[in-house]
């Protein structure tokens, strides 16, 4: 060591002029000298950690928050597998931020650490998802690192380098499911069908796709009307077989999404046919004056002709329906008639009074008849669900609405005596409401599909038809033939009752009328 100091002093003198230039062992000891300050400088600094500072600051969290923090660092980039960033779901307004969220803390909880802050806070907007879920959008342009549960440590430079932007994709709102929309039937023509719908209120849709089938929930999967939708409420599908049964479901457009399957129509298409009378499209509908000396018959269209006293009292003809007309219906009072269409749209001429209509809710099904009250003052409305909707005076007894059923409900007839009634499946089988057990029993059922529905005078028993003829009757109702199934030209649409006479009427599609026990007042 004096040896060390003994060398520095000669060169401290020498530097300063006062004595020679030091020897050779001055010399190096001066070298070493040098070369140990150069160690010094190198390698302390190397051997102490980068990232801790001399006089660690706290800022709230526990030494275990930063090691946990410490794994987050840098800030990791948004998710892009959810382009709105932040998500709530099941209607809850609050969200958990992708990436960001831990185990044992809420993911509404955020730790702020004024030394670590980066860029500027995000703001949100809340907006309903389809559904009724929430999701807070992140509107904030800038990288920002504020959803951390504990703070970063304390970095070694003022400065720190900003985070790498998130290259997350654009916020893209998948298009909505459009609802689907009502079928409302499909109008039986000449080797085709006439198919319509009803769209739900408010819903927007760019067009429609019609689905055909051969059986039951059966459709096929391309629509018969090719690539381009449908604009209109309505499609006629033709190079249909006469006497096939062919089902159909409607879905409807909004840009690249497709709604559910409607639910299902069916028809049978018949062969070409001559019409009777002075009714353009087929006939679809009659009904009898109030005392059985005449009777009305009705098309698709409203279109209606008065045969015997009846007088036509004005239709829907003119108007724009949206939905076809399924049934005309005589008041059981005085001289007037209801039309109702398949939406249930009801419209009331002559003495006849309008008392409400299906039309004003949203239908799950289309309806398909309506049958008035004793006095005329009210009447039901039924769709083929089973679904039944009372009007007026009319007591609400119960509907099959929501309970599964082999076949469609067809028709409906009322009890008088009781102020019940019957709901009348297409295959014959009859649901009474406060209304007697009465209808086909197992092994008598009808051989055809049931197609129509006539009620005695008194309301004690009622007719059932098929689409060839055949009529089956119940309670106090009187067969009066035909015999044996019609071999018609045009298959049988409805049925009438004379209430004066205690038969009835049966209607073809080609305006053909058929009397039993009642008088003929002429065709179409």
């Amino acid at each position: 060591m004096n040896s060390w100091l003994q060398a520095m002093k000669e060169w401290s003198q020498w530097l300063m002029g006062d004595a020679p230039l030091p020897d050779g062992r001055s010399k190096a000891l001066l070298a070493g000298t040098v070369a140990t300050a150069a160690i010094v400088a190198v390698g302390v600094p190397a051997a102490l950690p980068s990232g801790t500072p001399a006089n660690p600051v706290s800022h709230g969290s526990s030494s275990s928050d930063l090691g946990a923090a410490a794994q987050d660092w840098p800030p990791p980039t948004q998710s892009t597998g959810d382009p709105s960033g932040v998500v709530a779901s099941g209607g809850s307004s609050s969200g958990t931020t992708k990436g960001s969220s831990r185990a044992g803390r809420s993911a509404a909880t955020k730790v702020h650490h004024p030394r670590r802050t980066l860029g500027t806070a995000p703001t949100t907007t809340t907006t309903t998802a389809p559904g009724g879920s929430s999701q807070l959008l992140n509107t904030s342009a800038a990288p920002v690192a504020t959803s951390h549960e504990s703070a970063p440590p304390a970095a070694t430079h003022a400065n720190p380098p900003a985070p790498a932007p998130s290259h997350a994709a654009p916020l893209v709102t998948p298009a909505a499911r459009p609802p689907a929309p009502l079928a409302t039937r499909a109008v039986a023509l000449a080797d085709s069908a006439l198919v319509t719908w009803k769209q739900h209120a408010g819903s927007e849709v760019t067009g429609y796709d019609v689905f055909v089938g051969l059986a039951p929930g059966q459709e096929l999967p391309v629509p018969v009307n090719g690539a381009a939708p449908v604009a209109g409420n309505s499609f006629l599908a033709t190079g249909l077989t006469a006497g096939q049964t062919y089902y159909f479901t409607v879905r409807s457009r909004a840009a690249a999404a497709s709604s559910a399957p409607s639910n299902e129509v069916s028809t049978v298409p018949f062969a070409t046919y001559t019409p009777l009378g002075r009714l353009d499209g087929p006939v679809i509908s009659m009904a009898s004056t109030a005392d059985g000396s005449g009777y009305w018959l009705a098309a698709a269209s409203g279109a209606v002709s008065a045969h015997g006293s009846a007088t036509d009292l004005g239709s829907t003809a003119a108007l724009t329906l949206a939905a076809p007309v399924v049934q005309i219906v005589g008041d059981p009072t005085g001289s007037g008639y209801w039309e109702v269409a398949a939406d249930g749209g009801v419209f009331a001429f002559g003495a006849a009074r309008f008392q409400g209509a299906a039309s004003s809710f949203s239908l799950n099904s289309p309806i398909v008849g309506l049958v008035p009250t004793a006095d005329g003052a009210g009447y039901w409305e039924v769709a083929a669900d089973g679904g039944v909707f009372a009007f007026g005076d009319a007591g609400f007894a119960g509907s099959l609405g929501g309970t599964p059923q082999a076949l469609p409900t067809v028709a409906m007839a009322a009890d008088r005596a009781t102020g019940g009634y019957w709901l009348v499946s297409a295959d014959g089988t009859v649901t009474g409401f406060n209304a007697p057990d009465i209808g086909p029993r197992p092994g008598a059922m009808p051989d055809g599909a049931v197609i129509g529905v006539a009620g005695t005078a008194d309301g004690r028993g009622f007719w059932e038809v098929t689409r060839a003829g055949s009529v089956y009757a119940y309670g106090d109702a009187a067969f009066l033939g035909p015999d044996v199934p019609l071999a018609a030209s045009a298959p049988v649409v409805g049925m009438g009752a004379d209430p004066g006479t205690g038969g009835y009427w049966l209607a073809g599609v080609d305006g053909n009328v058929y009397a039993y026990g009642a008088g003929n007042f002429g065709t179409g």
